[in-house]
């Protein structure tokens, strides 16, 4: 049974730092491939040298956090005349500056791990290193002790932004006059689904199960009685989700009610077919109360990029376009 919460699942702290960063802030690189001569160095923040290994990290976490969101289909993509490719370097690199910067202020925040956060470090480097192919590991290139302290690092960075928000407060006239205009679009947003889904490799028997599903078979009595050969093997899941999160898995507009049976759904493992199982709305009481920690999150965020710009406005970044220029993209 898998519940999935508003911001999917399996979020690890890397990639939900690439999360809160939704959009580029912009600030000026500087150019040095003649003063920065060393050429596994990527990059210098306030004259801090930045390994191009540490950079490939983020950058697999960049690539993993992608193929999540779109697929493979999002390489595709055009972003306002640049590649997906172009737009993820660039995003792991704004990211690992981001980092960089906060960590730098820990001090000035009186923010620091404790033992029980150096050790919670330690377990997702050896989850990362896990997570990753031979052939990933030999292009990234990172040593052990290197992935502990960028972990150290993402965990630090959060702990700093909690002392930059620390001391908002919610204006409840603000978010009441946000959730009237917002409610109805958040409403749809917010409709929960559980559903029970089978997903089939070969299209022709997903076709036919989807018609024995609608005529009124079960699904766990049809896969106890269809005959499946080993190349056509079928599972059952059943998953609760909000609508939002369902139309990002399934690529469409997730509108279905209590009780239908879908036609199969084309993803890129195979046709999942879906019996809607109970479809819940939300009231205004309900609504309000998930919409609000969504809006202070999102208030809380604005406080801390503003306080990062001017960081990073009083920063001194310079990029080995050297360097820069051999990156490619981690398979």
């Amino acid at each position: 049974y898998i519940i999935f919460d508003e911001a999917g699942v399996y979020m690890k702290k890397l990639k939900s730092i690439l999360a809160m960063l939704l959009c580029f802030l912009l600030f000026t690189i500087t150019a040095c491939s003649e003063q920065i001569d060393n050429e596994n160095i990527i990059a210098t923040v306030d004259g801090k040298a930045i390994s191009k290994s540490e950079y490939m990290l983020y950058l697999y976490e960049a690539t993993r956090d992608f193929n999540e969101i779109g697929g493979n289909d999002i390489w595709e993509t055009d972003f306002d005349g640049q590649s997906a490719e172009n737009v993820v370097k660039e995003r792991a690199f704004i990211t690992m500056v981001h980092v960089k910067v906060t960590v730098d202020k820990a001090s000035k925040y009186k923010v620091s791990l404790s033992d029980k956060d150096k050790s919670e470090a330690k377990q997702e480097g050896d989850t990362e290193l896990a997570s990753m192919t031979e052939e990933q590991k030999n292009i990234i290139s990172i040593s052990q002790q290197d992935i502990y302290r960028i972990m150290e690092d993402t965990s630090l960075y959060r702990k700093v932004v909690e002392a930059v928000t620390k001391d908002y407060q919610l204006s409840e006239a603000d978010f009441n006059a946000y959730f009237e205009k917002n409610k109805e679009a958040q409403r749809t947003a917010y409709t929960q689904y559980t559903i029970s889904t089978i997903l089939i490799p070969d299209q022709q028997i997903a076709q036919q199960i989807s018609q024995r599903l609608k005529q009124g078979e079960e699904f766990q009595s049809l896969f106890q009685t269809y005959e499946m050969n080993s190349q056509n093997e079928g599972f059952v899941e059943t998953i609760q989700a909000y609508k939002d999160r369902l139309d990002t898995v399934f690529n469409i507009d997730f509108n279905f009610e209590q009780g239908q049976i879908t036609d199969p759904i084309s993803t890129e493992e195979g046709y999942f077919i879906i019996h809607i199982d109970q479809k819940s709305i939300p009231d205004d009481v309900q609504l309000k109360e998930l919409i609000k920690a969504e809006y202070e999150a999102s208030m809380k965020q604005q406080v801390f990029t503003d306080e990062l710009n001017q960081w990073i406005a009083d920063t001194e970044i310079e990029r080995n376009d050297t360097v820069w220029n051999t990156i490619e993209m981690i398979p």
